[in-house]
């Protein structure tokens, strides 16, 4: 115990993506579920929200995973998923400014 009070504390995490090197190809759906399998395995409970940076993905692809993500879970799962995406949604419209 460290005297952090978990209940009150927010994870703030990347959406864990294949490799830059990966050859394979993967679904929303196998991402969001690889993403919810680690979660089990190490996402204290005590913790009721995680909020997801986009590494860098596209608005579309991180949308898509976390979408993915919150339709899997089950009543096992007791953790509210959401974003922190300023870079996600700020660089459409910074590609739309670009001509003006």
């Amino acid at each position: 115990d460290h005297g952090v009070f978990m209940e009150g504390a927010v994870l703030k995490s990347n959406i864990v993506n294949p490799g830059k090197g990966c050859t394979g190809s993967y679904t929303a759906e196998q991402i969001g579920q690889a993403n919810l399998d680690v979660f089990r395995r190490c996402f204290p409970t005590a913790m009721k929200t995680a909020n997801f940076l986009s590494g860098g993905q596209s608005l579309y692809d991180a949308a898509g995973r976390l979408n993915a993500m919150n339709k899997l879970k089950t009543a096992r799962d007791p953790w509210n998923l959401s974003f922190s995406w300023s870079a996600a949604l700020q660089m459409p419209l910074f590609e739309l400014c670009k001509g003006t």
